[in-house]
């Protein structure tokens, strides 16, 4: 009988991906998500694809520990890919819940891990959130393994409490931290507090960016792959192309639904004096995730394109019409936003942000509960 590998997070942009991958490999898969229908969708575009592994969906909440239990004890999979997390900026809203997910939702599946009687290579999807503000002015050099964990926000600091709860139990084990995930479910998710996030980053904020396709692709060799990356952390991003600052992956991803470019006036800079004053995001130094796993296979150019054709035609025809009347419209809005918001030369994202949102969103710089 074939042992299964279960994957969290099953139906997300990465986790759907990451599925298919495993299924296409003849993979026994027990996929876990929340029952919503926009997961059962997916699950039937996964059944459709007649691949030669055998797709198992299981409907689990990590809130409940008695059903993540279960489930791991049934199917007692050799891997477990855990990419299941309440997000940011959607997190800003509901910290304490997040925690419960992130932090808490972590602990439950460790400890069903740790009770079975062959340890599974647990793979956890953590993000460059953990590095916290990065000045690239004075800190120009690519973030690493080594480079201290010091979140600002209370996702990064919810990826780092669950780091130290899978080092600490002793299970094998893998981390990988992601850059920014790129796919056309997320140029279809913006909401406020995402464009509210897009406009508080600098906008020469250092952006390493990753192609959905690229990071499934990553998780998916590294559940087949545990004595290679047992013990790793590794930083998982795209090739050199995907390497930008943040106004011109925003200006990219404006052109490939048919905006186009709103320019650098779009967005204030970071203030080089101040190290708080930046976003998460930094350029990763992915040498060794890229020898280990050979996952990078979309340039940005490939990645950007690929946003472009899943948009719907009429969508890309009526964005393209209306592009040049609504660009200057758009930059006029948002320097009469900042200068209602009374914000200075600089962006200071976590300043906008907690106003915003509430002191919730920075880290709180708390120890987890023991494993």
């Amino acid at each position: 009988m074939t042992v299964p590998i279960l994957v969290t997070g099953a139906f997300g942009q990465v986790g759907r991906r990451c599925v298919a991958n495993l299924l296409a490999r003849g993979h026994k898969v027990v996929a876990s998500d929340l029952r919503t229908e926009a997961a059962l969708s997916v699950v039937r575009t996964l059944a459709d694809q007649h691949t030669p592994g055998t797709l198992l969906p299981a409907y689990a909440d990590l809130l409940d520990p008695a059903a993540i239990g279960s489930l791991v004890a049934r199917h007692q999979p050799r891997a477990i890919v855990h990419l299941a997390a309440m997000l940011s900026p959607v997190s800003y809203r509901n910290p304490e819940l997040a925690r419960r997910i992130n932090v808490g939702g972590t602990r439950t599946l460790v400890r069903a891990a740790q009770g079975l009687a062959a340890p599974p290579l647990f793979a956890y999807a953590s993000s460059a959130g953990v590095y916290g503000s990065r000045n690239p002015y004075r800190h120009p050099e690519r973030l690493s393994a080594q480079t201290a964990v010091d979140p600002v926000d209370q996702y990064g600091e919810d990826k780092m409490l669950a780091e130290r709860i899978i080092v600490n139990s002793v299970l094998p084990h893998v981390i990988l931290r992601l850059g920014g995930v790129i796919s056309p479910d997320g140029a279809g998710a913006l909401n406020r507090d995402y464009l509210l996030l897009m406009r508080a980053t600098p906008g020469d904020n250092r952006l390493h960016t990753v192609d959905a396709r690229d990071a499934a692709l990553a998780f998916a060799n590294a559940a087949e792959r545990p004595d290679s990356v047992d013990g790793k952390i590794l930083l998982i991003g795209g090739d050199d192309s995907h390497l930008n600052l943040h106004r011109d992956v925003e200006d990219d991803m404006l052109q490939a639904i048919g905006l186009g470019r709103l320019g650098p006036q779009a967005s204030l800079p970071g203030d080089p004096d101040d190290d708080r004053g930046w976003s998460f995001t930094g350029w990763l130094d992915t040498t060794e995730s890229q020898a280990l796993l050979d996952y990078q296979h979309h340039s940005w150019a490939r990645t950007v394109d690929w946003v472009a054709s899943s948009q719907p035609r009429a969508v890309r025809v009526i964005a393209g019409a209306l592009g040049p009347l609504a660009r200057p419209v758009v930059r006029t809005a948002l320097t009469l936003q900042r200068r209602a918001e009374h914000r200075g030369p600089y962006a200071d994202p976590w300043t906008l942000i907690s106003a915003k949102l509430g002191p919730g969103v920075l880290a709180s710089n708390v120890d987890p509960a023991p494993t």
